[in-house]
C-alpha cells in the first residue's frame, strides 16, 4: 500500500506565534516583555530557546522548549490554524537555522512494523499529541 509523506515548514515567526500560544494555554510561565530573539538548536533532542528583553529591574530571560514542548506547539498551531495534521501519522522535526519543519509519514492500507528508532519517535509523538490535545481542551470557544 502506498505511504504518503507531508512535510510543513514553519518560519520564525510561526514558531515564535506557535510557543507563546501553547505557552499561554498550558499555563507556562513566560516573562512579561518582549521576545528579542529565538534560537532552534539540537541537544538531546531539538530545543527552541526563547530569549526575552530585559525587564525593567535589568534582568533579560531565556525560555527553553523541550522537543515535545516544540511538537505540541506546532500541532496545537496547526489545529488553530485549521492545518490537518494526520493524528495516526509519524511525526519528526527537523531545523535549519531558525525554521523547523515537521515531516508525517502515514501508512495507507496494510501498517508495516515499526523500526525501534521509529517506535521511540511515536511514543514522542504520542507524548506531543497529548500535550497539544490538553492544550487544545483549554481553548475557549469564539
Amino acid at each position: 500500500m502506498p505511504t504518503e509523506l507531508r512535510r510543513l515548514i514553519f518560519t520564525e515567526e510561526e514558531l515564535q506565534a506557535a510557543l507563546v500560544n501553547y505557552a499561554l494555554r498550558s499555563n507556562l510561565h513566560m516573562p512579561n516583555a518582549s521576545i528579542q530573539s529565538l534560537l532552534v538548536e539540537k541537544k538531546e533532542g531539538l530545543s527552541v530557546t526563547l530569549h526575552f528583553a530585559a525587564t525593567e529591574d535589568g534582568d533579560s530571560r531565556d525560555v527553553e522548549f523541550s522537543e515535545p514542548h516544540v511538537a505540541a506547539a506546532i500541532i496545537l498551531f496547526c489545529r488553530v490554524q485549521e492545518i490537518l495534521v494526520p493524528r495516526d501519522a509519524v511525526k519528526v522535526l527537523s531545523h535549519e537555522k531558525n525554521t523547523i519543519a515537521m515531516m508525517m509519514q502515514l501508512h495507507h492500507g496494510d501498517q508495516p512494523k515499526v523500526a525501534p528508532e521509529a517506535a521511540k519517535e511515536t511514543v514522542e509523538d504520542a507524548k506531543s499529541e497529548s500535550a497539544a490535545a490538553e492544550a487544545s481542551d483549554r481553548i475557549e470557544p469564539d
